[in-house]
Protein backbone atom coordinates (compact mmCIF):
# COMPACT_ATOMS: atom_id res chain seq x y z
CA UNK A 1 0.00 0.00 0.00
CA UNK A 2 1.49 3.23 -1.04
CA UNK A 3 2.38 5.76 1.58
CA UNK A 4 0.09 8.90 2.02
CA UNK A 5 2.36 11.84 2.06
CA UNK A 6 1.52 14.58 4.71
CA UNK A 7 3.04 17.67 5.54
CA UNK A 8 2.95 19.61 8.51
CA UNK A 9 3.70 23.64 8.48
CA UNK A 10 4.64 24.89 11.76
CA UNK A 11 6.94 27.72 13.73
CA UNK A 12 7.89 25.37 16.25
CA UNK A 13 8.68 21.64 16.53
CA UNK A 14 10.62 18.65 17.91
CA UNK A 15 13.55 19.48 18.62
CA UNK A 16 12.15 22.71 20.35
CA UNK A 17 10.17 22.14 23.00
CA UNK A 18 7.20 23.16 23.77
CA UNK A 19 2.78 22.89 23.57
CA UNK A 20 2.87 23.10 19.69
CA UNK A 21 5.59 20.98 19.33
CA UNK A 22 4.42 18.11 21.67
CA UNK A 23 1.11 18.13 20.11
CA UNK A 24 3.10 17.89 16.27
CA UNK A 25 5.40 15.42 17.55
CA UNK A 26 2.72 13.08 19.10
CA UNK A 27 0.25 13.46 16.02
CA UNK A 28 2.93 12.44 13.48
CA UNK A 29 4.77 10.07 14.61
CA UNK A 30 1.13 7.86 15.35
CA UNK A 31 0.26 8.70 11.84
CA UNK A 32 3.59 7.33 10.64
CA UNK A 33 3.40 4.29 12.90
CA UNK A 34 -0.16 3.28 12.77
CA UNK A 35 -1.65 4.47 10.00
CA UNK A 36 1.29 4.28 6.59
CA UNK A 37 1.60 8.06 6.28
CA UNK A 38 4.91 9.31 5.40
CA UNK A 39 4.63 13.16 7.26
CA UNK A 40 7.00 15.80 6.54
CA UNK A 41 7.71 18.47 8.79
CA UNK A 42 8.14 22.42 7.76
CA UNK A 43 9.34 24.17 10.67
CA UNK A 44 10.95 28.22 11.13
CA UNK A 45 12.72 26.54 14.27
CA UNK A 46 14.15 23.92 12.33
CA UNK A 47 17.91 24.65 11.28
CA UNK A 48 19.16 21.58 8.89
CA UNK A 49 17.16 18.52 7.85
CA UNK A 50 16.75 15.60 9.37
CA UNK A 51 14.38 12.52 9.93
CA UNK A 52 13.49 11.43 13.61
CA UNK A 53 10.81 8.78 15.22
CA UNK A 54 10.05 8.36 11.43
CA UNK A 55 9.24 11.74 10.66
CA UNK A 56 11.42 13.91 8.42
CA UNK A 57 12.20 17.38 9.88
CA UNK A 58 12.88 20.59 6.91
CA UNK A 59 14.10 23.97 7.53
CA UNK A 60 10.20 25.71 6.34
CA UNK A 61 11.62 28.40 3.42
CA UNK A 62 9.51 30.94 2.20
CA UNK A 63 7.68 33.05 0.07
CA UNK A 64 7.28 30.89 -4.18
CA UNK A 65 9.84 28.49 -2.67
CA UNK A 66 7.69 27.45 0.27
CA UNK A 67 5.04 26.75 -2.19
CA UNK A 68 7.02 24.61 -4.49
CA UNK A 69 8.62 23.06 -1.03
CA UNK A 70 5.19 21.88 -0.26
CA UNK A 71 3.86 20.85 -3.58
CA UNK A 72 4.57 16.68 -3.32
CA UNK A 73 2.27 16.23 -0.39
CA UNK A 74 -1.33 15.15 -0.90
CA UNK A 75 -2.48 16.88 2.38
CA UNK A 76 -1.07 19.62 4.22
CA UNK A 77 -2.13 20.40 7.95
CA UNK A 78 -0.89 24.13 9.14
CA UNK A 79 -0.60 24.14 12.64
CA UNK A 80 -2.36 27.71 14.21
CA UNK A 81 -3.05 30.38 11.09
CA UNK A 82 -0.12 32.24 13.01
CA UNK A 83 1.67 30.33 10.69
CA UNK A 84 4.58 32.49 9.41
CA UNK A 85 3.48 31.67 5.84
CA UNK A 86 0.29 31.25 6.51
CA UNK A 87 -0.52 34.29 3.84
CA UNK A 88 1.30 33.06 1.51
CA UNK A 89 -0.33 29.53 1.66
CA UNK A 90 -3.85 31.07 1.51
CA UNK A 91 -2.82 33.87 -1.17
CA UNK A 92 -1.66 30.64 -3.60
CA UNK A 93 -3.83 28.02 -2.67
CA UNK A 94 -5.54 27.80 -6.53
CA UNK A 95 -1.22 26.31 -6.80
CA UNK A 96 -2.17 24.02 -4.27
CA UNK A 97 -3.23 20.63 -5.30
CA UNK A 98 -4.30 18.90 -1.96
CA UNK A 99 -6.43 19.71 0.78
CA UNK A 100 -5.45 21.90 3.64
CA UNK A 101 -6.32 21.33 6.75
CA UNK A 102 -5.74 23.95 9.54
CA UNK A 103 -6.05 24.03 12.70
CA UNK A 104 -7.36 27.46 14.07
CA UNK A 105 -5.02 27.24 18.00
CA UNK A 106 -7.17 30.73 18.53
CA UNK A 107 -7.87 31.42 14.89
CA UNK A 108 -6.30 35.29 15.88
CA UNK A 109 -4.47 36.03 12.79
CA UNK A 110 -7.43 35.41 10.43
CA UNK A 111 -9.57 37.56 12.27
CA UNK A 112 -7.19 40.68 12.66
CA UNK A 113 -6.36 39.91 8.79
CA UNK A 114 -9.72 40.51 7.19
CA UNK A 115 -8.12 40.01 3.45
CA UNK A 116 -6.81 36.59 4.28
CA UNK A 117 -9.87 35.97 6.34
CA UNK A 118 -11.84 36.56 3.07
CA UNK A 119 -9.64 34.75 0.74
CA UNK A 120 -10.04 31.02 3.16
CA UNK A 121 -14.09 31.53 3.27
CA UNK A 122 -13.93 32.14 -1.07
CA UNK A 123 -11.90 29.21 -1.26
CA UNK A 124 -13.40 27.11 1.85
CA UNK A 125 -13.98 23.97 -0.32
CA UNK A 126 -9.97 23.68 -0.14
CA UNK A 127 -9.75 23.67 3.57
CA UNK A 128 -10.68 21.82 6.32
CA UNK A 129 -10.83 24.17 9.48
CA UNK A 130 -9.94 22.01 13.60
CA UNK A 131 -10.93 23.48 16.81
CA UNK A 132 -9.52 21.28 19.91
CA UNK A 133 -12.82 22.05 20.98
CA UNK A 134 -16.74 23.71 21.07
CA UNK A 135 -15.76 26.07 23.79
CA UNK A 136 -13.06 27.56 22.48
CA UNK A 137 -12.93 31.38 20.92
CA UNK A 138 -12.16 29.92 17.20
CA UNK A 139 -14.99 27.53 17.80
CA UNK A 140 -17.51 30.30 18.08
CA UNK A 141 -15.92 32.47 15.55
CA UNK A 142 -16.22 29.33 12.68
CA UNK A 143 -20.15 29.04 13.76
CA UNK A 144 -20.39 32.82 13.29
CA UNK A 145 -19.28 33.00 10.30
CA UNK A 146 -20.78 29.93 8.84
CA UNK A 147 -17.81 28.21 8.62
CA UNK A 148 -17.75 24.23 8.98
CA UNK A 149 -15.25 23.39 11.51
CA UNK A 150 -14.24 20.11 13.00
CA UNK A 151 -13.20 19.24 16.73
CA UNK A 152 -10.29 17.03 17.04
CA UNK A 153 -9.19 17.17 21.17
CA UNK A 154 -5.71 17.90 22.57
CA UNK A 155 -4.13 14.73 23.76
CA UNK A 156 -1.99 13.35 26.09
CA UNK A 157 0.53 10.41 26.19
CA UNK A 158 -0.75 8.44 29.67
CA UNK A 159 1.99 5.52 29.28
CA UNK A 160 4.84 8.68 29.47
CA UNK A 161 3.78 9.43 32.93
CA UNK A 162 3.05 6.23 33.88
CA UNK A 163 5.84 4.16 33.61
CA UNK A 164 8.42 7.73 34.54
CA UNK A 165 10.32 6.55 37.79
CA UNK A 166 12.30 9.72 38.20
CA UNK A 167 12.55 10.79 41.72
CA UNK A 168 13.20 14.56 41.03
CA UNK A 169 12.78 15.66 44.29
CA UNK A 170 16.81 14.27 45.00
CA UNK A 171 17.48 14.53 41.67
CA UNK A 172 16.87 18.30 41.94
CA UNK A 173 17.23 18.27 45.83
CA UNK A 174 13.85 19.80 46.48
CA UNK A 175 13.03 19.73 50.49
CA UNK A 176 10.04 21.84 51.20
CA UNK A 177 6.73 20.18 51.90
CA UNK A 178 5.29 21.36 48.97
CA UNK A 179 6.14 22.11 44.89
CA UNK A 180 3.71 24.03 43.19
CA UNK A 181 4.67 23.82 39.59
CA UNK A 182 3.99 26.20 36.33
CA UNK A 183 5.56 24.72 33.02
CA UNK A 184 5.33 26.99 30.08
CA UNK A 185 7.87 28.52 27.96
CA UNK A 186 8.63 32.87 28.17
CA UNK A 187 6.37 34.13 25.57
CA UNK A 188 3.97 37.33 25.96
CA UNK A 189 0.88 36.77 28.14
CA UNK A 190 2.07 33.12 29.74
CA UNK A 191 1.88 34.91 32.82
CA UNK A 192 5.12 33.73 34.78
CA UNK A 193 5.12 37.20 35.89
CA UNK A 194 2.37 36.44 38.46
CA UNK A 195 4.44 33.79 40.22
CA UNK A 196 6.33 36.13 42.82
CA UNK A 197 3.13 37.77 43.24
CA UNK A 198 1.55 34.05 44.39
CA UNK A 199 4.54 33.64 46.44
CA UNK A 200 3.95 36.84 48.35
CA UNK A 201 0.10 36.26 49.20
CA UNK A 202 0.57 32.62 50.18
CA UNK A 203 3.19 33.48 52.48
CA UNK A 204 0.55 35.41 54.13
CA UNK A 205 -2.42 33.11 54.17
CA UNK A 206 -4.03 31.46 57.09
CA UNK A 207 -4.46 28.05 56.29
CA UNK A 208 -7.67 26.73 57.40
CA UNK A 209 -6.56 24.37 59.81
CA UNK A 210 -4.94 27.13 61.84
CA UNK A 211 -7.01 29.93 61.94
CA UNK A 212 -10.40 30.36 59.34
CA UNK A 213 -9.75 33.07 56.52
CA UNK A 214 -12.04 35.53 57.40
CA UNK A 215 -14.62 36.32 54.51
CA UNK A 216 -12.17 34.88 52.07
CA UNK A 217 -9.62 37.72 51.94
CA UNK A 218 -6.36 37.98 53.37
CA UNK A 219 -4.37 39.21 56.60
CA UNK A 220 -1.49 40.74 56.35
CA UNK A 221 0.38 38.58 58.89
CA UNK A 222 2.79 36.53 59.33
CA UNK A 223 1.13 33.03 60.01
CA UNK A 224 1.27 31.93 56.25
CA UNK A 225 2.43 28.94 54.48
CA UNK A 226 6.60 28.90 54.24
CA UNK A 227 7.34 25.61 53.41
CA UNK A 228 6.56 25.43 49.49
CA UNK A 229 8.59 25.64 46.76
CA UNK A 230 7.51 27.78 43.48
CA UNK A 231 8.91 25.65 40.23
CA UNK A 232 9.14 27.83 36.97
CA UNK A 233 10.37 25.31 33.94
CA UNK A 234 10.96 26.39 30.95
CA UNK A 235 12.68 25.69 27.63
CA UNK A 236 14.70 28.58 25.58
CA UNK A 237 13.00 29.39 22.42
CA UNK A 238 13.67 31.46 19.18
CA UNK A 239 11.81 34.26 20.62
CA UNK A 240 13.24 38.06 21.17
CA UNK A 241 11.81 38.13 24.40
CA UNK A 242 12.46 34.88 25.91
CA UNK A 243 15.39 36.32 28.07
CA UNK A 244 13.71 39.68 28.37
CA UNK A 245 10.88 38.09 30.14
CA UNK A 246 12.53 35.72 31.83
CA UNK A 247 15.57 37.97 33.56
CA UNK A 248 12.15 40.58 34.30
CA UNK A 249 10.93 37.86 36.31
CA UNK A 250 13.79 36.39 37.98
CA UNK A 251 14.49 40.08 39.45
CA UNK A 252 10.98 40.54 40.79
CA UNK A 253 11.44 36.91 42.74
CA UNK A 254 14.55 38.16 44.09
CA UNK A 255 13.78 37.18 48.09
CA UNK A 256 11.01 34.44 47.50
CA UNK A 257 11.45 30.83 46.83
CA UNK A 258 10.97 30.18 43.54
CA UNK A 259 13.18 28.43 41.28
CA UNK A 260 13.94 28.62 37.52
CA UNK A 261 15.11 25.26 35.69
CA UNK A 262 15.74 25.29 31.98
CA UNK A 263 15.92 22.74 28.95
CA UNK A 264 15.40 20.21 31.16
CA UNK A 265 15.19 17.00 29.55
CA UNK A 266 11.35 15.61 28.47
CA UNK A 267 11.32 12.99 31.01
CA UNK A 268 12.32 15.32 34.00
CA UNK A 269 9.31 17.43 32.87
CA UNK A 270 7.60 14.80 33.33
CA UNK A 271 8.99 13.55 36.55
CA UNK A 272 8.39 17.08 37.86
CA UNK A 273 4.71 17.25 36.89
CA UNK A 274 4.57 13.49 38.88
CA UNK A 275 6.20 14.99 41.49
CA UNK A 276 4.54 18.22 42.53
CA UNK A 277 1.60 18.86 44.87
CA UNK A 278 0.01 21.23 42.36
CA UNK A 279 0.22 22.96 38.80
CA UNK A 280 -0.25 26.61 38.64
CA UNK A 281 -1.49 27.83 35.32
CA UNK A 282 -0.87 31.84 35.08
CA UNK A 283 -1.41 32.17 31.39
CA UNK A 284 -3.47 35.26 30.70
CA UNK A 285 -4.91 33.92 27.34
CA UNK A 286 -5.43 30.08 25.72
CA UNK A 287 -7.07 28.44 23.45
CA UNK A 288 -6.69 24.06 24.86
CA UNK A 289 -3.61 24.25 27.16
CA UNK A 290 -1.93 21.06 26.68
CA UNK A 291 -0.40 21.28 30.17
CA UNK A 292 -3.77 20.71 32.22
CA UNK A 293 -4.01 17.40 30.57
CA UNK A 294 -0.31 16.88 31.66
CA UNK A 295 -1.56 17.76 35.15
CA UNK A 296 -4.45 15.49 35.28
CA UNK A 297 -1.84 12.67 33.61
CA UNK A 298 0.35 13.01 36.39
CA UNK A 299 -2.89 13.27 39.31
CA UNK A 300 -1.40 17.11 40.06
CA UNK A 301 -4.58 18.85 40.80
CA UNK A 302 -4.54 22.53 39.32
CA UNK A 303 -5.58 26.35 39.69
CA UNK A 304 -5.56 28.29 36.86
CA UNK A 305 -7.25 31.32 35.34
CA UNK A 306 -10.23 31.42 32.77
CA UNK A 307 -8.79 30.85 29.76
CA UNK A 308 -9.57 28.73 26.66
CA UNK A 309 -11.40 25.37 27.37
CA UNK A 310 -10.09 25.19 30.57
CA UNK A 311 -13.46 25.37 32.44
CA UNK A 312 -14.73 22.31 30.80
CA UNK A 313 -11.64 20.40 32.35
CA UNK A 314 -11.90 18.33 35.37
CA UNK A 315 -9.25 18.03 38.39
CA UNK A 316 -8.90 21.79 39.13
CA UNK A 317 -9.86 25.05 40.13
CA UNK A 318 -10.72 27.98 37.65
CA UNK A 319 -10.86 31.55 39.00
CA UNK A 320 -14.05 32.47 38.09
CA UNK A 321 -15.67 35.85 36.84
CA UNK A 322 -12.82 37.18 35.51
CA UNK A 323 -14.26 39.81 32.92
CA UNK A 324 -11.65 42.63 32.70
CA UNK A 325 -9.29 41.83 29.10
CA UNK A 326 -7.12 43.74 27.33
CA UNK A 327 -7.66 44.90 23.55
CA UNK A 328 -6.11 42.24 22.69
CA UNK A 329 -8.40 39.67 24.72
CA UNK A 330 -6.02 39.05 27.56
CA UNK A 331 -6.91 38.36 31.04
CA UNK A 332 -6.09 41.88 33.11
CA UNK A 333 -4.58 39.98 36.37
CA UNK A 334 -5.12 42.24 39.17
CA UNK A 335 -4.37 42.08 42.83
CA UNK A 336 -8.00 41.07 43.81
CA UNK A 337 -7.47 38.01 40.94
CA UNK A 338 -4.13 37.45 42.44
CA UNK A 339 -5.85 37.10 45.36
CA UNK A 340 -8.27 34.77 44.44
CA UNK A 341 -5.77 32.49 42.92
CA UNK A 342 -3.65 32.35 45.75
CA UNK A 343 -6.06 31.64 47.96
CA UNK A 344 -7.26 28.79 45.48
CA UNK A 345 -3.91 27.22 46.19
CA UNK A 346 -3.83 27.65 49.85
CA UNK A 347 -7.23 26.01 50.25
CA UNK A 348 -6.48 23.20 47.77
CA UNK A 349 -3.35 21.95 50.04
CA UNK A 350 -5.01 22.93 53.26
CA UNK A 351 -8.17 20.64 52.30
CA UNK A 352 -7.00 16.75 51.66
CA UNK A 353 -10.66 15.64 51.06
CA UNK A 354 -11.08 18.48 48.29
CA UNK A 355 -7.38 17.54 47.24
CA UNK A 356 -8.28 14.44 46.99
CA UNK A 357 -11.11 14.89 44.98
CA UNK A 358 -9.79 16.72 42.76
CA UNK A 359 -7.97 14.17 41.70
CA UNK A 360 -10.47 11.43 41.03
CA UNK A 361 -12.47 14.01 39.30
CA UNK A 362 -9.22 14.53 36.78
CA UNK A 363 -9.04 10.52 35.88
CA UNK A 364 -12.58 10.23 35.36
CA UNK A 365 -12.69 9.22 31.45
CA UNK A 366 -8.57 9.82 31.07
CA UNK A 367 -8.22 7.18 28.58
CA UNK A 368 -9.99 9.44 26.27
CA UNK A 369 -7.14 12.23 25.69
CA UNK A 370 -4.63 9.17 25.28
CA UNK A 371 -3.20 10.45 21.63
CA UNK A 372 -3.80 6.67 21.04
CA UNK A 373 -7.58 7.40 20.99
CA UNK A 374 -7.10 11.09 19.25
CA UNK A 375 -4.75 10.38 16.55
CA UNK A 376 -7.35 8.48 14.73
CA UNK A 377 -9.38 11.36 14.77
CA UNK A 378 -6.80 13.00 12.61
CA UNK A 379 -6.42 10.00 10.12
CA UNK A 380 -10.12 10.71 9.25
CA UNK A 381 -9.75 14.59 8.58
CA UNK A 382 -6.88 13.75 6.38
CA UNK A 383 -8.38 11.06 4.61
CA UNK A 384 -11.23 12.57 3.43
Amino acid sequence: MEKRKLGICCNFSHKHVGGSETVIKHISERLVKNYNYEVNVYSFSCNVSFRDGGVNYYPCLKGGRFISQIGHNDHLMVYSDSFWEYDTLVRNIDNIDCTVSVCLVGGYHMQSHPEIFDLLKNNIDKFNLITHSKTTPDYKWCIDNYLPVKVVPNGVDLEEFRNNSINFREKYNIKEKYIILNVSSFFYGKGQEILPKIAKRLSHVVPESRKKLLSRKFRDIDSGYKDFVILSISNTVKYPYDKVFLDRTRKQSNGLNIRFLRDLPREDVVAAFNASDLFAFTSRKEVSPLVILESKASKTPWVSFDVGDVKDRWGGVVVRNMINKDSRGYNIIDDNVVDRFSIHIAEMLDNKYRYNRKIEEGQQDIEKIDWDNIVPLYNEVFSE
